[in-house]
């Protein structure tokens, strides 16, 4: 596999097997509030259909991870994982803000009563090429919180990542209870696109992050681990 156009494929059909099934989902989200909206108020929010996709986005780098032993099995290398992986992504979220963005901009001349909510409305713009940019952020925000949890789990394995994870848990809930998170949350609703931009700067790092965790990655789950000289060397194929 000398190419990039085996991998990508590989990863490609990875991805459209559960992006038609979240497709399918947010279209019966929409035909479900279609319904609602006759027995809504006027002004009333019926709720979001970014949900499936923006979850999807999160945990795709987990479903995404079969195909890494694959392309290795077939002669590719890391390298040409993590370029598939990144383009294949990068198609996906242009597709899910399209299909999302479409649905909520005919939702006035679908919805008898009522709105439907856009994670944009917070940012009270009126440019719609604002509504789609604000989504893409969120997508890649996502797939980068998801990115670097499962490098790090596929390197240190279950019972190291668990315990890194535990510690997260505990500083992020000693955080939420004895922290003033009041400055955050003001600054999530009224400079939410500043607020987005600063998240996709860290969501980079992330995926900038996981390219070199993977790049030289081990062959099997938590196959990485530490020496008095640091990471313990793998192969880079």
């Amino acid at each position: 596999m000398n190419t990039l156009k085996g991998p990508f494929q590989l990863i490609s059909k990875e991805m459209n097997q559960t992006f038609l099934i979240n497709a399918g989902i947010t279209i019966a989200l929409m035909g479900l509030f279609i319904f609602l909206s006759f027995y809504a108020d006027g002004n009333e929010s019926l709720g979001v259909i970014f949900g499936p996709f923006y979850v999807i986005f999160l945990v795709y780098p987990f479903f995404l991870i079969k195909g890494y032993k694959c392309i290795l099995s077939l002669g590719g290398t890391r390298k040409q994982y993590m370029i598939a992986t990144y383009l294949s992504v990068a198609i996906y979220i242009v597709l899910s803000v399209l299909i999302l963005n479409g649905f909520y901009f005919l939702s006035p001349y679908l919805l008898n009563q009522g709105y439907i909510f856009h994670i944009a409305d917070l940012v009270n713009g009126s440019n719609p090429f604002l509504y789609l940019w604000v989504d893409a952020l969120w997508l890649f925000i996502l797939f980068g919180i998801g990115a670097i949890a499962q490098s790090i789990y596929f390197n240190l394995g279950a019972v190291r990542s668990l315990s890194v994870g535990a510690i997260f848990l505990l500083v992020s809930l000693a955080t939420v209870f004895f922290a003033d998170l009041s400055p955050i949350i003001e600054f999530f609703i009224t400079e939410h696109l500043l607020f987005v931009h600063t998240l996709t700067g860290i969501s980079g790092l992330f995926v900038l992050l996981s390219y070199m965790f993977m790049k030289n990655g081990p062959l099997e789950t938590g196959d990485r681990s530490f020496v008095s000289r640091g990471w313990n060397k793998v192969k880079t194929e």
